[in-house]
C-alpha cells in the first residue's frame, strides 16, 4: 500500500551478472528509508522504485544501490531516450567483441592444456608444468581476470555472488598448482602426488565466458527489439489544451492529456477512450490479426493503429510507464 506522496522512479543498475547481485540491490533498497517497495529486473537491469517524496529522493536511492559495489544513474530523458538506446547497443556490441576475443583465447589455452597434460601422463612432468603454467596465465590474467575483481568488489561491500564462486575455485586451483609447479620436490617428501590443475582452470573460465558472451549477445537482441518497438510511436500529438487543439511532440505528453486520433493514425501514448468509437489494430502487441473494436471507456495501447473511425482519449501512462 502506497500513500499519497508516493513516487516511482526507475534507476538503471550496472555491473550486475546474476540473480544474487539483483537480490543484493533490491534488499538495498528495500531497506533504505522511505522505500514502500522495489523490485529489480536483471535482463533489463533497472530497478524500480516507489518512495515516499518526504523520506527520500531519487540521489539517496542511488547512493544506496552504489553502496552494495554496483553502478547506479537515472535513465536518459525521454527526448535522449533514443540516444540512450543507440549507446546501449554499442556498449553492447562492444562487450561481446571482448568477450568473444577472451572465449577464444581461453578455448585455445583449453584445448592446449588438455592435450598437453594427456601427453604428459606418467612421464616427468617438470618441463610440462611451466608449459600449462605459461598458457594458463594469460587466461587467468587477461580472459577471466573481471571475475576476481567483481568478486573483490563484492568482497568489499560484504557481498558474495557468481563471481565469488568462480574466483574462489579457479583462484585456489591455479595458486595451488603454482605452488606445485615451483615446489614439486616439497610435496612428493611428504606423500602428496604433485598434480597440477590448469586445465580445470582454463576449462571453467572459458565454460563460464561463453555463457556470457551468449547472455551478451541476447541482451543485444532485447534492446534491438525495444528500440524497434519504441520507433513505432508516431513522432507527434494532437493535443486539446485549454480548448485549443495543436500538434506537439509525443515526448511532451502528459498524463491527463486529451488527445485526438483520426482514421489510419497511430496512437501517441496510453489512455482511455473519452469520446468517439473505431476499430483498432493491435497486433503488434497481442499478434491477433483483427481490429478490436473501441468505444468510450476502453482502454487503448500507445504505437497501435486506428483503423476506421477517429475518437478523443485521455492519457493515462507515458514514457517509460507505457
Amino acid at each position: 500500500m502506497t500513500t499519497a506522496a508516493a513516487e516511482r522512479c526507475t534507476i538503471a543498475v550496472s555491473g550486475m551478472t546474476c540473480a544474487a547481485c539483483s537480490g543484493r540491490v533490491q534488499r538495498a533498497l528495500e531497506h533504505a528509508p522511505g522505500v514502500e517497495a522495489a523490485s529489480v529486473n536483471l535482463v533489463t537491469a533497472t530497478a524500480t522504485v516507489d518512495y515516499d517524496a518526504g523520506a527520500t529522493s531519487p540521489a539517496r536511492l542511488i547512493d544506496a544501490v552504489r553502496g552494495t559495489g554496483y553502478g547506479a544513474e537515472l535513465p536518459a530523458p525521454a527526448r535522449d531516450r533514443a540516444a540512450e538506446l543507440a549507446r546501449r547497443d554499442a556498449a553492447a556490441g562492444d562487450e561481446a567483441v571482448v568477450l568473444r576475443r577472451k572465449f577464444v583465447l581461453s578455448a585455445i589455452a583449453s584445448v592446449a592444456t588438455m592435450a598437453l597434460g594427456m601427453s604428459s601422463m606418467g612421464m616427468p612432468g617438470d618441463w610440462s608444468r611451466y608449459v600449462l603454467l605459461a598458457l594458463t596465465i594469460p587466461v587467468v590474467g587477461w580472459a577471466g581476470r573481471h571475475f576476481y575483481t567483481r568478486a573483490w568488489n563484492a568482497f568489499r561491500h560484504h557481498g558474495a555472488d557468481m563471481n565469488t564462486l568462480i574466483a574462489v575455485g579457479t583462484g585456489a586451483a591455479f595458486l595451488y598448482s603454482f605452488f606445485v609447479t615451483l615446489a614439486p620436490g616439497w610435496l612428493a617428501a611428504r606423500g602428496i602426488r604433485p598434480d597440477v590443475y590448469y586445465e580445470a582452470v582454463t576449462w571453467i573460465i572459458t565454460l563460464i565466458l561463453l555463457g556470457n558472451l551468449l547472455e551478451a549477445r541476447a541482451r543485444r537482441r532485447t534492446s534491438d527489439a525495444i528500440r524497434r518497438l519504441a520507433n513505432l510511436r508516431p513522432p507527434v500529438a494532437r493535443v486539446v489544451r485549454d480548448g485549443v487543439e495543436s500538434e506537439i511532440p509525443v515526448d511532451e505528453l502528459r498524463a491527463g492529456d486529451d488527445v485526438l486520433v483520426r482514421p489510419g493514425e497511430k496512437i501517441p501514448a496510453d489512455g482511455t477512450i473519452v469520446d468517439g468509437r473505431s476499430t483498432v489494430d493491435e497486433s503488434m502487441l497481442t499478434g491477433e490479426p483483427l481490429p478490436v473494436a473501441k468505444a468510450a471507456g476502453d482502454t487503448v495501447v500507445g504505437a497501435t493503429l486506428n483503423r476506421n473511425g477517429a475518437f478523443r482519449f485521455q492519457v493515462t501512462r507515458v514514457g517509460e510507464a507505457t
